[in-house]
């Protein structure tokens, strides 16, 4: 009898424990994108911590109910807290396997080229978004290359062939995304010469398919800096289309706390364009 009570006590305890962690758990889950399985991993606590409570407050005398009644409670309780958590835990298994997780190869898949940390040599802050016009993709590529090296997990979105620019800039492991038109069927096997594991081509003319690999890539940084040569973006599609992809990076770059820069060679732009591109991008100096 002496067991059953502390064990029903300390039953108690973590039941109280579990709801305080639900809640705080809510508060954080309702600010990210991918919120659903663990709001009901966190109500089947709930409804489980409940049935917990229900039992240990009964055992003690607190209600004065049939006890046969409490146990049809706490069997209902606990039959929708696991019906709950097995719903949570099937939506997650499959959010995984088919969209951003460990059962399927993701692409540009953030990662630390060092940890030295100090400050840049370029004026940049957290939560900012940058165009480089009068810098060029040299100089730009070097302090990226930095930045990798001082705990920034770094995506690298250029034109350049991505093992010239690993060997170049000591890139080992950093993603690189290939702005490239080249057709994978007829340019097979130099793409596969070019190509690693975090490396990949990227059609200039899919950005769709660019804003989803930049979704991904700042869901899993933590201190993500993301560098793209929007050159041939710019030369192959509708201005206004490069400038509302331009808006949705910025405002994803703000709400990861990133750094976002922008090389666009000035002698593509028409006129307008380049005053309308420093509207929401700062100009770095």
């Amino acid at each position: 009898m002496a067991s059953f009570t502390f064990i029903s006590l300390v039953a108690g305890i973590v039941s109280i424990f579990a709801i305080a962690l639900s809640i705080n758990i809510f508060n954080k889950v309702f600010q990210e994108d991918y919120k659903k399985p663990w709001l009901f991993i966190g109500i089947s606590s709930i409804f489980m911590a409940i049935s917990q409570l229900i039992y240990f407050l009964t055992g003690f005398g607190f209600f004065i109910i049939n006890s046969s009644i409490t146990e049809v409670i706490t069997q209902i309780l606990e039959f929708i807290s696991i019906t709950i958590l097995t719903y949570g835990l099937a939506l997650e298994y499959l959010m995984l396997k088919y969209y951003k997780g460990k059962f399927v190869k993701i692409k540009f898949i953030p990662v630390q080229e060092g940890t030295l940390g100090g400050e840049l040599d370029i004026n940049v802050s957290n939560g900012s978004s940058y165009v480089a016009i009068k810098k060029d993709k040299k100089f730009i590529t070097e302090e990226f290359s930095k930045a990798t090296k001082k705990g920034f997990e770094g995506f690298l979105i250029t034109e350049n062939n991505p093992k010239e620019i690993r060997i170049k800039y000591k890139l080992e492991k950093t993603p690189i995304g290939w702005i490239s038109q080249l057709d994978s069927d007829t340019n097979s096997d130099y793409l596969k010469q070019s190509l690693d594991e975090n490396s990949d081509i990227i059609d200039p003319l899919q950005l769709n398919n660019l804003i989803s690999f930049i979704d991904n890539f700042l869901e899993q940084s933590q201190n993500p800096f993301i560098c793209i040569d929007l050159n041939l973006i710019l030369r192959v599609n509708n201005h206004e289309i490069v400038f509302e992809f331009l808006r949705y990076i910025t405002n994803k770059i703000n709400k990861y706390n990133g750094i976002l820069i922008c090389m666009i060679n000035v002698d593509i732009l028409e006129k307008g364009e380049e005053e309308e591109i420093k509207e929401f991008l700062r100009e770095l100096e």
